[in-house]
């Protein structure tokens, strides 16, 4: 996986804030119900602290929230398999994932980096997939 296991769990705060930059990645271009799902999942895990996921709610990611240079990596982790979930990187969430890491204060190599990272991991993720035909053509969609 390419989430570093041995950073401090995420407050509640920074779960919420994590989820609404994923939300803005997803809002980009239409949330797909993957990208939905994938939110939703990672919000469970400060419920009940933050009540039920609100899709349609109007609060925006506060990047202030991540001081360290791994939360701030994971956050674009994030943002990153969010905008993979749905099988298609698009112009517009790389956007939007592009106005987060500036947010959040990661150069445009550390993007790069990790979303190759992230791609890899994604795409390996996918190994299930009948043949290799199909790896290729979902890798190409995530380009």
């Amino acid at each position: 996986m390419f989430i570093d296991q041995t950073l401090p769990a995420f407050s509640a705060d920074q779960v919420k804030s994590s989820c609404l930059a994923m939300l803005q990645v997803a809002r980009s271009h239409g949330i797909h119900p993957a990208e939905s799902s994938l939110i939703s999942g990672f919000w469970q895990q400060a419920e009940p602290a933050l009540g039920a996921f609100d899709a349609n709610t109007t609060e925006a990611f506060t990047a202030g929230l991540f001081a360290s240079a791994g939360h701030k990596q994971l956050v674009l982790d994030l943002c990153l398999a969010c905008a993979f979930a749905d099988g298609h990187y698009s112009a517009e969430e790389k956007v939007a994932i592009a106005a987060i890491a500036a947010q959040l204060g990661l150069p445009e190599a550390v993007v790069q980096e990790r979303t190759a990272e992230v791609r890899v991991a994604f795409l390996r993720s996918l190994a299930h997939l009948p043949d290799a035909q199909s790896v290729a053509a979902l890798a190409k969609g995530l380009e």
